[in-house]
């Protein structure tokens, strides 16, 4: 089972992997994560966090992906037992609105259509 997290400054999105099928769980505030994490890992019984590394088009702002590296180790050694992998996110935003989302039928943020298509695109880069 995998647990997918989008670490932003004061809130975390996250989704699972039940049964080969990606699912939005919850956003939650930052200061709430590692709770939730060990929540999800009991509950799901989760093997591998995988955390998408916000990389900008041009590498121009690195503040939040300097954050999210650091914000990988914590969790490297709070959960030594779990294998903790990041994933490119770059174009998941774009593509969830272009993909699921209208001006008008806004049954989900973006944001965790987003975290679902992460977790998705790393899968099946594995070929999970």
């Amino acid at each position: 089972m995998y647990l997918g997290v989008d670490l932003w400054d004061k809130k975390v999105w996250l989704a699972v992997e039940l049964e080969g099928v990606v699912i939005p769980k919850e956003i939650v505030k930052r200061v709430e994560i590692i709770n939730r994490i060990k929540y999800y890992i009991s509950k799901y019984d989760i093997k591998v966090i995988v955390v998408w590394l916000p990389y900008d088009l041009y590498n121009k702002d690195l503040r939040q992906l300097n954050k999210t590296k650091k914000f990988i180790d914590k969790l490297e050694w709070i959960f030594p037992d779990h294998e903790v992998v990041w994933f490119d996110e770059r174009f998941t935003t774009f593509w969830a609105k272009e993909t699921f989302i209208s001006e008008k039928d806004r049954w989900l943020p973006k944001d965790d259509i987003s975290a679902s298509l992460v977790l998705e695109g790393y899968l099946k880069s594995k070929g999970v």
